[in-house]
């Protein structure tokens, strides 16, 4: 296989007037339309939107991406170091519980499904959470007297059915 760059092709339909076809045949042929069509397209574009402005569009979108991501992971990071001595090595567990208490840091709340996406990739992993949030509950129960998270069924601050934090002070340093 050549190390050509693969072209995919899409077809596509579209209405035209009978005169400029017949303008399109007399200067590109009969068998040369899809050519002349696809030429013409490119010059458009190319004029509308030069490829080196394209491609520098591309990148920037990219960076703004990897920008994005670096900042999640350096304000989880920042809101880990805000755990006190007690909240990260006896409240929690793993990575996974400092990432949680994290997360309600910075958002003060959330629910199962929002937090199974951002923390463990899908949605459909809330159960998982929930546990976490009964151990982490119950460890916090036996340390300081009192849970630190707490279910609110209905609507609080746009959400609804959610976990908010509500022992910050025994949390954080």
């Amino acid at each position: 296989m050549s190390k050509k760059k693969q072209h995919e092709f899409v077809s596509i339909r579209f209405r035209i007037d009978k005169e400029l076809l017949e303008r399109i045949d007399q200067i590109a042929g009969e068998r040369g339309r899809q050519k002349y069509i696809h030429d013409a397209i490119l010059w458009r574009l190319d004029e509308e939107l030069p490829p080196i402005v394209y491609d520098l569009i591309k990148d920037v979108d990219e960076l703004k991406n990897r920008v994005k991501h670096l900042e999640s992971i350096g304000s989880t990071s920042f809101q880990l170091g805000e755990l006190n001595d007690i909240a990260r090595n006896e409240l929690c567990n793993d990575e996974l519980d400092r990432k949680l208490l994290a997360y309600f840091i910075r958002n003060e709340g959330a629910t199962t499904p929002e937090l199974a996406k951002y923390l463990l990739g899908s949605a459909d992993k809330r159960r998982t959470i929930l546990d976490r949030i009964d151990r982490l509950n119950g460890r916090a129960q036996s340390l300081f007297g009192t849970p630190i998270l707490d279910y609110k069924k209905g609507f609080v601050k746009h959400k609804r059915g959610a976990w908010w934090i509500t022992g910050l002070e025994h949390i954080i340093i």
